[in-house]
């Protein structure tokens, strides 16, 4: 082999000094022949290695070399090496290649809150829910202060909340019983122990929208004569604060009645 390569040395040499002719064959370099049944160093094959060409084998582990590269099989069929899973196989040509990733799932919305409707039941009527206005008691008052509070002239106007306050707790409150009638003064902020009997003034669960309601023992009227009663009954020591506190609480309809009055 050696000698060979020796004489097509010395043969190229005296030809390019005009003293040989040769066959330009006898001067060329040995050609690799190309894979049995392919045409060129493309079919079949996606890179070199060597004097041989490596091919497509389907659905085999490709290495890294092929990693996004096509080819095509033995039979013609066009392959590409795409990822499938932590792995890399060749996949037939215009596949979307290897396990297609599963979407995240999307965090649902919180649901919002809706509104729970009507807070207070009218069930009561004409008197209030008691879970929403069981009645609260001004401390300030008790049967040792009645006579420098509830029993002095003047007293309820003293410690009565600003109109604004009531106002605003009306509107607040129609809605909470769940009225069909939403206009204010077809309501009457009721303090449900009269401030002339020691009533919290302010307590949202001593004061509730009272209905001007027609009919005896329903009208605000009707409850404030029931109050005038009790109060008179309180200041000439006829009857315990405490005990007219409870009795117009639970019912001022029978709160007369109760006491003996």
């Amino acid at each position: 082999m050696r000698v060979r390569s020796l004489l097509i040395a010395l043969c190229a040499v005296l030809a390019s000094a005009g003293l040989l002719v040769v066959p330009s064959a006898a001067v060329a370099a040995p050609t690799v022949a190309a894979p049995t049944g392919t045409s060129s160093t493309s079919a079949g094959c996606y890179r070199q290695v060597g004097d041989h060409w490596e091919c497509v084998t389907p659905g085999a582990f490709c290495p890294a070399a092929a990693h996004g590269r096509s080819g095509t099989s033995q039979d013609g069929d066009s392959y590409r090496c795409v990822q499938d899973g932590s792995y890399w196989r060749w996949k037939p040509a215009g596949s979307s290649g290897g396990t297609t990733p599963k979407p995240k799932p999307t965090a649902k919305p919180k649901p919002v809150a809706k509104p729970s409707g009507s807070k207070c039941s009218r069930k009561y009527l004409p008197l209030p829910d008691p879970k929403c206005q069981p009645g609260t008691r001004n401390p300030a008052v008790t049967q040792k202060t009645i006579k420098s509070t509830i029993c002095v002239p003047g007293y309820s106007r003293k410690v009565a909340p600003p109109a604004s306050y009531v106002n605003a707790l009306r509107v607040t409150q129609i809605a909470q019983y769940g009225y069909a009638d939403r206009k204010p003064s077809h309501y009457k902020e009721d303090h449900l122990i009269p401030l002339s009997l020691g009533g919290s003034p302010k307590s949202v669960k001593n004061l509730w929208p009272q209905p001007v309601l027609a009919g005896k023992g329903k009208t605000p009227a009707a409850k404030d004569a029931v109050e005038l009663t009790l109060w008179r009954a309180v200041c000439r020591g006829k009857v315990p604060l405490a005990k007219a506190q409870q009795a117009i609480a639970k019912n001022w309809r029978t709160a007369v009645r109760r006491l003996g009055l």
